[in-house]
């Protein structure tokens, strides 16, 4: 009896969340208020998202620097990094009530008539960040903080899981600057770059979900005799482009770095992608 009671206050407490799933803007954090810090005046979700975009940085730099310290890719240092983070929460609600009529008929026949309705709701909400950094830049910060973190340690960033744990890019990037310090990479020597742009994309998807269905016995009806009466999910996307290449333009007070135009056309390319695929994925739910 205790675990019953135990397992009815948790499907209670867990569809009292979802309540409303796909009516209202998601909430990024359905658990906690987006409050305002007193401190700094910045809000909790925005720190989120910074520790976020910090902890790609370090990765980033980390890598750069491995890559240029270890191998001959001169060129790395002249290029640039152009990073996406994309974020997406998604609630879906559905109420499907059910209902049996049964009549006693003579002898021991029955007259059945069963019948229901359905809805649903579905709401989205996503929000792109995408920006350039220099290599340039980001190698002057790695010299600078070697000195005393010879390791350049980014676990101080990594402080969950999914898109807020260790994303391995520095690996992405030393691989990569691997391959390049090979001869066969190249026809022109190490001098020159032999890739015109190098891309990595992370994709986390998670989903929760959870559902009531009570049922009522009467004389002659059947209330919510299979199915769901209520049921709903929620689901975040997490997805971070990160694409090397060489730069076009460098940063100016009107903007950010840009990279050389196939750089770019790859970078829109996986946006495009993974924009097109979140789409399909949410209409198919």
């Amino acid at each position: 009896m205790h675990h019953f009671r135990s397992l009815k206050v948790g499907v209670v407490a867990l569809t009292s969340l979802l309540v409303g799933c796909g009516i209202y803007v998601p909430e990024k954090d359905p658990l906690r208020e987006n409050t305002i810090s007193a401190k700094n005046k910045s809000s909790l979700q925005g720190r989120v998202e910074a520790n976020i975009l910090a902890n790609i940085r370090c990765e980033v730099t980390k890598g750069l620097f491995r890559a240029v310290a270890s191998k001959n890719v001169p060129w790395l240092t002249t290029w640039g990094v152009t990073i996406s983070l994309n974020l997406t929460w998604e609630e879906l609600s559905n109420l499907s009530p059910g209902l049996t009529y049964t009549k006693p008929l003579a002898g021991t026949n029955f007259a059945t008539i069963g019948g229901g309705v359905s809805g649903s709701a579905h709401a989205t909400r996503t929000e792109a960040i995408t920006l350039t950094w220099d290599n340039a830049v980001l190698l002057q910060e790695a010299k600078l903080t070697h000195k005393t973190d010879p390791t350049l340690d980014c676990s101080v960033t990594e402080k969950g899981v999914t898109v807020n744990s260790n994303l391995k890019i520095d690996e992405f990037i030393y691989d990569k600057a691997s391959i390049a310090d090979t001869p066969t990479s190249s026809t022109m020597g190490s001098m020159y770059a032999p890739f015109s742009t190098f891309q990595e994309t992370l994709t986390f998807v998670v989903s929760f979900g959870g559902g009531v269905t009570p049922t009522w016995n009467l004389t002659r009806f059947t209330i919510n005799p299979d199915g769901s009466f209520l049921g709903a999910t929620r689901t975040k996307t997490s997805q971070i482009i990160v694409t090397l290449g060489p730069v076009a333009a460098p940063a100016s007070p009107a903007g950010m770095a840009e990279l050389a135009a196939q750089a770019q056309i790859q970078h829109e390319a996986a946006l495009l992608g993974g924009s097109t695929a979140a789409a399909i994925i949410s209409q198919s739910r």
